[in-house]
Order: structure tokens, then C-alpha cells, then sequence
């Protein structure tokens, strides 16, 4: 019903006013039912006391963790162990049970949805000798074509040569093409030439081959891999002697084993001959980013494969063995997901281990990861709470006080600033800094409870009552929404953000103490014509410094139907409405329900995630909760206030915390009519941002702190489209400049 109802929403919205009446009226036929309001002393039309409903998202499935581990589990013999349960594994972190939110299993029937391992190999041909290049690279043509060349996993290639490194197109099940394209030497992708620079690296240079070219090229490669999905199963030809690697303006042992985590690859090195094998890993990773800024750090490729959950193989002499054995690693594995606990600290280390309950059976993953402030949320430290009333008290005292902007841009109220208390304010302030430093502060708590003395204390007015007044404020949106006519209003806008994080400071670092501040401000004529709202081109005002993202936080809908949507939204048998409160306004006694509704009315978009190129848009369809307003004399709505059900705790993947708005209406007049239109709306957003850093010579995005967005929209200067006329009467002859009557074949007049 509901997919029927909002799909078709839009339709009756525009049909005539009879029709949109009746379609939303019927959705409140069983509106009494539906009531859940406060307990009242008994009386005869007593409301029924209030009952408990489940947060909207309760009983779902479950969710991933923020961090996807993938787990062989073997037996003593070496063997790979399946059919293990969830309750079977028990992950460490530093030696402490955390949560496992899902476990997987490659052979389980629910790994289909999941995409086929990879199979990653690596010619290292520029630090091997040519015989053994060439053995290697048999070997793996061998294996590419084994079974007439139809490969049960995709592959791809990568080969690091004196002048670069080098991939395959895209990974590919067809063996035979992929064995062609290596014995032909075909460079179909360079990941990076020979003797580029970037910011403060070099990659792959002859004069430096030995200074951290390894821990470079799977630098490159995770990046690379990155914008594919699954586990993947690298297999490293070559010297895997120890690696000395440069530091930069992060640490760059952090970076390869994130990277490397997210990317889900598993280091596995067929070792060369002679080649130095260093098993233990994890205290080595830990002890790289321990190490001072000032000296290098030494690492070996076989400890970073023990890192990753990797093998270390001495299978030279028979490199068809130590390759199945690679493969057959990607085939039988577990994947476990979980979250990082909250840390104020950047770069911090925690090992990993997995435990499994059954006899005889261990298990290999990685060693450790890197946890990081941004993965979370950091609400401002030390921000000053005030009620209203101490709200009023500081600015008439310190109004004027060259530190007064800094402390309001502290400041964040515990209860709503009502408009009469807002404008009384508002004309204490002197400049521009302080009225931009309350207003954001005002917009903020526009999704707040009212003070206790703006809330009335008259009582509920009964069911019926309450149903009756509902009825009739469907009525008016469906009337008021087909009454409008074409017109067109100035919309401004006034843009609050955070300062953004500059390039030279440390995306895994929240940050610090960022009051808000303006942006920029714009204005434009916003459009309403045969009911759809268009907003023409922004004439802007940026202030310097700050983000230039005109578009980070913009809404439509304000004049369409934004009301009728939800009002039958909540009016839904799924969702909740009740009655709320009276509350005092500049209109007079207002009557307040409030709403949950389970399911989504209007899409979010985000721009944009991490993934991939860093171009995909973030859309979410979640319920929604909050309230409106309703003028009993007229049914009209005066404001209405509307926030997303998004929690970080519950949905930690997803890039937004907080998505509201709030519109509050008032009387205009457009071509010498009144009407009930939008006079101010407030747009708030919090969630992630995205940040371009650069390592091993290539930028790739990441995830940087949260950030906070505010909008402050006002519309004014309505106007009715098409000409008008008007008769006038009482003209008055204006004498020409000699003074006598004018030249009646001329007529000059002009109105009263």
C-alpha cells in the first residue's frame, strides 16, 4: 500500500483539490485508533496512557561491523577446517572479547552474494635474476592454463619492472588471455612510471631502488585494489629482503596496513633462494610506527605477508605447489566483522587474534590494525550549555565585548530559542560577527523541546477534538496546496559550516575546537510554477578561508508537498502520532503532534564516499520522527519540523549522523491575496567528510573528521506571476512648463 501511496503521491497532489482531499482524508479514517498521548486524570473522554514503541530499525538484520577480517582456520596438519558456527570464534582486541557483528563463511550458501576471491600475482622481475624471473613466470602460466584456461577465480597480473609498475587491465577468469598478455609483455595499465615525483616521495627511482620500494609497490597495488570488492590473495615472486623505507608527513607504515586491511589482501611470498624470512610480523608493525620521525624504520616483506595472514613459503623448488597452496587459501576462509572501539589518539595499535573453541584448530588473520579518531564521531569538547533565560542573560550583559562572537560560537543551547525571543535578541547585537554567531546558534536548537514557559499548560483537548482538528488541517494543505498561485520569491541563504581540515593537517585527526562560521551567503529567486518549485541561479558571497561547497547542504521541496507527504506518512497504520502540547507563537495558542514514521518519505543524498574514485553519492531512504504545529483557528500548519532516524552506534557505515529541517510558515500576500507560505526554514547535516591525501606517489581519498552544516533560508519579496492592471480614478491635469493647461492632443495626467 504504502509503495501505491507515495509513488503516487506527487500525481494526486497536482490532480484537482477534490481528489487530493479525499486521497489524504482517507488516510486518517482510522486516525482516532492511532492516538497515543500523555496519561490525563480520569475524566470522560480521558486519553489512553502512553504505550512504548521500538526504535525504528529494531528487528532487522544484522549489521556489519565498520572492519572485515577474513580468517583461515586449519588443523593440525595444516588442513583447512569448515563448518565452523559464529559461536565457535571469539576475536581479541589487545587481548580483550569484542563483538563479532557477522561471520561468513566462503562455503556457506550466503557467500554467493559475495564476490570470488582474487588471485593477485606479483613479478618482481627487476630484483630477480632472469632465470628465475623466468621460472616464475612459467610457473604461473602453467597454472593460468591448466584446464583448457577457464579459471575458477579471476586473476590479475602486476609486474615491477626498471621502468615502473605495470597491471593487466582488470582481473579476468580467462587463463589462456591472461597468460598470453604475460608472455607477450603486455603493459596494458601503468600504475606508476619510473622517476615521478609527488609532495616530498619518490617512487620505483633507480638512484633509491632499495629505499622502500617494496612497501611502495603494495602501497600502489592496495590503492589499486581498493575499488574492487572481496578478499584477495597476493602471491609475491621475488627478493623479499628487508625493506628500508622514508618517512613523510604521515606515517607510512599506518597507511600499508590500513590500506592493505581495506583492500583485503593477504601477502603471500614464494621466497627466492637465500632470501632472509622473518615469520613474527605484528611487534615489527607496531615498533614502525613507534619508531622517530627522524629515522627510517626496517621492515621485511615476509613480515608484512605474517601481518596480513599471509604464508611465508620456501616452495622455489617446486613453485607449482607453493602457487596451489596460495589458491586454495583464497578458497576456504571465514570473514569476521567488528568495530574499533572509540580512541581520542591517533595512529594507535591494537592486535588482533582469533580464538576458536574447537579443539586442535588455529586460526591466521591479520596481526593488528591501526585505530583512528575519525572512524567515530567527536562532538566539540568543552562546548558551554545554556538554557534560554542564561542565553539572554550573557548577551545583555556581554553584547559588544570583543570576545562575545568566540563565546556564542561555544555556546550551545538546551532548549529551543522561540521566534519573539530570537528577534528581541537578535536587535541587541551590534555587528555582523555576533549576529552570525547567534543565529547559528539559534538555528541549532530549532529541533529542541521549548523553553517551560513557552509550552501552555492548558489540557489535551480530548480525541474527538484532536481528530476533528486533524481532519480539517488535511483539508486546508490539500486547498492551500492547489491555491497557490504562480509566483516567484527572493530566497536567501546564509551557509554555517565548520572551517574544513587543510592538506598539510592529519585526516586521522578529528577537529579541534571549530566553532561555526559563514561560509558564504546567497541570494535567488525561487520559482513556483503548476506546483513545482524551481531555484534560479545563486548570486553568492564567499568569506575567505573556508569551504566553497555551495551545494553540501541544499533542500527542495519547501513549497511542494513536503506537508502532505508528511501528514499521510504519519497517519500510516505503521507509524506513531500523538498528540504533544499547546504552545504559545507570534499566531497565538498553537496545537503540537508529534510523529515517528518507520519508513522513508524523502531520499538523502551524500556526496560522496570513499570508495573507488571517491564519485559515489550516498543515498539512504530512512524513517523519520519529529513534530507540527497546527493553528486551531485556521487548521493551517505553522511550522513543522522533520529529523532522520540515523544513528551512528546502529549504522556506523553510514557517512551521515544527522539529517533535519525545520520550515516555519506565516502569512504573505502574493497578487493582493493572503496566503499561509514558508517564511524561514533551517537545514542541519552532520557526517563524514572526505579527504585526498597522497602516498607512494598517487592521491586516493579516505575518510576525514565529521563536520557539522547548518543553512539558514529566509523567503521574501513574493510577487504573483503575470502582468496586472489597474483602473484609476481622480486624474488631475499637469500644467506644461509655461504654465497654461497642456496640449490636449498630448495628455499628461498622473494619479492621486
Amino acid at each position: 500500500m504504502l509503495g501505491a501511496i507515495f509513488r503516487g503521491l506527487s500525481n494526486v497532489l497536482n490532480a484537482p483539490t477534490t481528489r487530493c482531499r479525499a486521497f489524504l482524508a482517507a488516510l486518517f479514517v482510522f486516525l482516532p485508533s492511532l492516538f497515543i498521548v500523555p496519561a490525563v486524570p480520569a475524566q470522560e473522554d480521558r486519553a489512553p496512557a502512553a504505550t512504548t514503541r521500538a526504535p525504528i530499525g529494531a528487528g532487522s538484520a544484522p549489521r556489519d561491523g565498520m572492519f572485515r577480517i577474513d580468517v583461515v582456520v586449519s588443523d593440525a596438519a595444516g588442513n583447512p577446517v569448515t563448518g565452523l558456527q559464529p559461536g565457535d570464534f571469539t576475536l581479541l582486541d589487545n587481548g580483550k572479547s569484542t563483538r563479532i557483528f557477522t561471520m561468513r563463511s566462503s562455503t556457506a550458501r550466503e557467500a554467493a552474494s559475495e564476490p570470488l576471491p582474487e588471485l593477485i600475482f606479483v613479478f618482481n622481475e627487476d630484483s630477480m635474476p632472469p632465470e628465475q624471473s623466468a621460472r616464475a613466470e612459467q610457473a604461473v602460466e602453467n597454472y593460468l592454463r591448466q584446464d583448457g584456461g577457464h579459471l575458477a577465480q579471476p586473476v590479475l597480473l602486476y609486474r615491477v619492472a626498471h621502468d615502473g609498475l605495470f597491471a593487466s587491465a582488470k582481473p579476468s577468469i580467462d587463463g589462456n588471455f591472461l597468460a598470453l598478455e604475460s608472455k607477450k609483455r603486455k603493459q596494458p595499465r601503468r600504475l606508476w612510471p619510473t622517476g615521478t615525483t609527488s609532495p616530498g616521495k619518490l617512487l620505483l627511482d633507480k638512484s633509491g631502488r632499495q629505499t622502500f620500494r617494496t612497501a611502495g609497490v603494495l602501497g600502489l597495488i592496495s590503492v589499486d585494489q581498493r575499488k574492487i570488492a572481496g578478499r584477495k590473495i597476493l602471491v609475491w615472486f621475488g627478493d623479499s629482503s628487508v625493506v628500508a623505507w622514508r618517512w613523510c608527513n604521515f606515517n607510512e607504515g599506518v597507511e600499508l596496513s590500513t590500506r592493505l586491511r581495506e583492500a583485503r589482501i593477504a601477502v603471500n611470498v614464494l621466497m627466492t633462494p637465500g632470501a632472509e624470512h622473518i615469520s613474527d610480523a605484528g611487534d615489527l608493525i607496531e615498533a614502525a610506527a613507534l619508531k622517530s620521525p627522524n629515522q627510517p624504520a626496517m621492515l621485511t616483506l615476509s613480515a608484512i605477508a605474517s601481518h596480513t595472514g599471509g604464508l611465508v613459503l620456501n616452495s622455489w623448488d617446486d613453485l607449482k605447489a607453493g602457487i596451489e597452496r596460495c589458491a586454495a587459501e583464497s578458497r576456504t576462509f571465514y570473514s569476521l566483522t567488528f568495530d574499533p572501539p572509540r580512541t581520542e589518539h591517533a595512529d594507535e595499535y591494537h592486535h588482533l587474534a582469533v580464538a576458536i573453541s574447537r579443539a586442535g584448530r588455529r586460526a591466521r588473520t591479520y596481526a593488528g590494525y591501526y585505530n583512528q579518531p575519525v572512524y567515530w564521531d567527536h562532538p566539540r569538547p568543552n562546548l558551554e550549555k545554556v538554557t534560554v533565560a542564561q542565553l539572554e542573560d550573557i548577551v545583555r550583559r556581554q553584547v559588544g565585548n570583543s570576545d562575545f562572537p568566540r563565546r556564542l560560537g561555544n555556546m550551545e543551547l538546551t532548549e529551543r530559542l522561540m521566534p519573539a525571543m530570537r528577534t528581541q535578541l537578535l536587535a541587541l547585537l551590534h555587528d555582523d560577527r555576533e549576529r552570525e554567531a547567534f543565529t547559528a546558534v539559534a538555528d541549532i536548537s530549532e529541533f529542541l523541546p521549548p523553553p517551560p514557559g513557552e509550552t501552555l499548560t492548558d489540557p489535551f483537548p480530548g480525541r474527538q477534538a484532536t481528530a476533528d482538528l486533524l481532519k480539517r488541517t488535511v483539508d486546508y494543505v490539500a486547498d492551500a496546496t492547489h491555491k497557490l498561485p504562480d509566483f516567484f520569491a527572493t530566497r536567501t541563504a546564509i551557509a554555517y559550516q565548520e572551517p574544513q581540515v587543510r592538506d598539510e593537517d592529519s585526516c586521522q585527526i578529528p577537529s579541534t575546537e571549530q566553532p561555526l562560521r559563514v561560509a558564504f551567503t546567497a541570494r535567488a529567486t525561487v520559482l513556483y510554477r503548476n506546483g513545482a518549485e524551481v531555484v534560479e541561479a545563486e548570486k553568492s558571497k564567499h568569506k575567505k578561508l573556508l569551504n566553497k561547497r555551495e551545494h553540501a547542504l541544499d533542500t527542495h521541496g519547501i513549497f511542494g508537498p513536503v506537508l502532505a507527504a508528511v501528514l499521510s506518512a504519519a497517519a500510516d497504520r505503521q507509524s506513531s502520532l500523538s498528540w504533544s502540547r499547546w504552545e504559545e507563537s507570534e499566531q497565538g495558542k498553537l496545537a503540537v503532534f508529534r510523529f515517528v514514521i518507520p519508513f522513508s518519505i524523502f531520499n538523502i543524498t551524500h556526496c560522496c564516499l570513499p570508495e573507488g574514485d571517491g564519485t559515489t553519492v550516498y543515498r539512504a531512504t530512512p524513517g523519520y520522527r519529529g513534530e507540527f504545529a497546527v493553528d486551531p483557528s485556521s487548521s493551517a500548519i505553522m511550522r513543522v519540523a522533520i529529523e532522520a532516524d540515523l544513528d551512528e552506534d546502529r549504522d556506523p557505515h553510514d557517512p551521515l549522523i544527522r539529517s533535519a529541517q525545520m520550515i516555519e510558515y506565516g502569512p504573505v500576500e502574493i497578487g493582493g491575496k493572503r496566503y499561509i507560505s514558508p517564511l524561514r526554514s533551517v537545514s542541519v547535516l552532520r557526517g563524514r567528510t572526505n579527504k585526498v591525501i597522497y602516498d607512494w606517489g598517487i592521491p586516493f581519498i579516505v575518510n576525514g573528521p565529521y563536520e557539522l552544516l547548518v543553512n539558514d533560508f529566509t523567503f521574501s519579496e513574493y510577487h504573483k506571476f503575470g502582468s496586472e492592471s489597474r483602473i484609476l480614478t481622480g486624474f488631475e491635469e499637469i500644467p506644461d512648463s509655461n504654465g497654461s493647461g497642456s496640449d490636449k492632443s498630448k495628455p499628461a495626467t498622473r494619479p492621486h
